[in-house]
């Protein structure tokens, strides 16, 4: 195929507009899904904090950083960049910010005792915050497949 289109003095980018192709890479280089299911599982260690049931040492001002994790890092990088301009990156900014922030109010919350406060932060607001991250990603997984 390259061979043909070379002899033919056409290359992809002529037939292919560059935004289709920024797609293709970006599908082929994230996983969307990978990176929803990983604060899916830190939202239920959140979780086992909350009820008690795990009782490892967590730094409030460290869970609190959205850039640290992969998601942060491709929303705050150049990975999802060509999509900045979207309501969905815009969504997704948004509401990871948000996770984390609430994630460090949670373990600010239990560090000083205040149990019932965490639970409630848990249960309302964090958990809505991981709604609103999955939601995001689903539409910038369909953004991602329009061509």
């Amino acid at each position: 195929m390259k061979r043909l289109l070379g002899g033919l003095g056409v290359n992809k980018k002529t037939i292919f507009p560059v935004d289709v192709l920024r797609k293709s890479q970006m599908r082929e280089q994230l996983n969307l899904v990978g990176a929803a299911e990983q604060h899916v599982l830190w939202k239920n260690r959140m979780g086992h904090h909350v009820q008690g049931h795990l009782n490892e040492a967590l730094d409030s001002g460290l869970v609190g950083q959205d850039g640290i994790c992969q998601l942060g890092a491709w929303i705050k990088g150049s990975e999802l960049h060509a999509l900045s301009h979207t309501q969905a990156y815009r969504e997704l900014d948004f509401a990871h910010d948000l996770f984390h922030e609430f994630g460090a109010g949670i373990i600010e919350k239990l560090n000083q005792g205040d149990h019932a406060g965490a639970h409630q932060l848990y249960k309302n607001q964090y958990s809505l915050a991981m709604q609103h991250i999955v939601g995001a990603l689903t539409k910038i997984n369909r953004l991602l497949q329009e061509p």
